[in-house]
């Protein structure tokens, strides 16, 4: 996690110097910033400032602590965002004990009672950087699982081990009586499979331009009437019954 950017919005100045002395004296390297009102922190925020967790008082003049986290939801929504995974992590700030249910009705994670005491809001602090820290650690494994939901592998076994290869990674597969090689860039693998499995697994990219040769449309950098060029250099011959369907394919395939 970068460094983090912690806010407090409050109309009072007492409130907002006793904050920020305990911020700039915790153990988070953070960047601190001040708000006296709500008008001017979603003015902020609307112009591309980005807070992790923000400090927000419920009770002030013009626009109070709800009005205004309801807006910083409505900003979310509309960026198409999850709001249970985004910031900041606003923990309100009141010195009306009866406001606090209020706070359920919005996107608050927890809240302060004044006078607020070191030991509270330090508490609160732990527990929302500590939330921040899974956020991020489930973005990031999101990110990485919906990478790999987008690439596709094959199964091979060869010399007693399986192994999964990325099919856009393969070149071509090449027959040999009564194996197969599979050709990756500066890898081969000779496996036990018969040519017409991997045609029928490794789908519409790849072509069969001759009985012992699949090549992948993807990794063609050129062609005669004899031979497909592979972007690693090699030659692959082309029947002359599949040429005609072999154009065909390549060009819907380019084009």
């Amino acid at each position: 996690m970068g460094k983090m950017c912690f806010a407090i919005c409050d109309d009072e100045k007492a409130v907002r110097e006793l904050l920020y002395g305990w911020l700039s004296g915790s153990v988070y390297n953070a960047e601190i910033k001040e708000y006296s009102s709500a008008e001017g922190l979603i003015k902020d925020i609307d112009s591309g400032s980005k807070i992790d967790v923000l400090f927000l008082d419920i009770a002030m003049g013009g626009t109070d602590g709800i009005e205004a986290a309801k807006t910083l939801g409505e900003r979310i929504e509309e960026s198409g965002r999850s709001i249970r995974a985004s910031r900041p992590l606003i923990i309100f700030v009141t010195g009306i004990p009866d406001r606090m249910g209020d706070a359920f009705g919005v996107r608050a994670y927890g809240y302060l009672l004044k006078p607020i005491s070191k030991a509270a809001f330090e508490s609160e602090l732990r527990r929302a950087v500590e939330e921040l820290k899974k956020m991020d650690a489930q973005m990031i494994c999101e990110a990485a699982y919906e990478e790999d939901a987008g690439e596709q592998y094959t199964t091979i076994q060869t010399g007693g081990i399986t192994i999964q290869i990325a099919i856009k990674d393969i070149l071509y597969v090449e027959s040999n009586g009564r194996k197969t090689t599979v050709h990756l860039k500066g890898k081969n693998y000779e496996v036990y499979k018969r040519m017409s499995e991997f045609e029928d697994e490794l789908g519409k990219e790849f072509f069969r331009i001759h009985r012992g040769y699949l090549v992948n449309l993807n990794h063609i950098r050129g062609y005669t009437r004899t031979e497909a060029i592979m972007d690693s250099g090699d030659s692959i011959i082309i029947s002359k019954y599949k040429y005609a369907d072999f154009v065909k394919a390549y060009m819907d395939h380019i084009l």
